[in-house]
């Protein structure tokens, strides 16, 4: 999965709505194609999302959910988020491109 491909899934709100349902964010910044930050709605949290470029077709991400209020909503926002970047990658691995 090429950086780009995978920061246009964060940035752009209708790509993110496929794998990101029912979650609103408020951008704060979007450097192409290496990083994404945004405030999380509802809540005093925010996303920090790195994105580095493994050769030309593939690219690795990391996302820290900052801001937490201890470790029970660690554990849960772990497995959330293992589950949302699994349901990342099969969007972008069938059809990919849905914006």
């Amino acid at each position: 999965m090429p950086a780009l491909r995978l920061f246009e899934a964060f940035a752009d709100e209708t790509a993110r709505a496929h794998w990101l349902p029912d979650v609103e964010v408020r951008v704060r910044t979007a450097t192409a194609p290496r990083s994404f930050r945004a405030d999380w709605a509802g809540g005093p949290t925010r996303i920090v999302v790195g994105i580095d470029a493994v050769g030309e077709s593939k690219a690795r991400v990391n996302v820290l959910h900052e801001k937490l209020t201890g470790a029970e909503q660690a554990a849960e926002l772990k497995a959330y988020w293992r589950d949302r970047l699994a349901a990342l990658k099969a969007l972008l691995e069938t059809d990919g491109d849905q914006r």
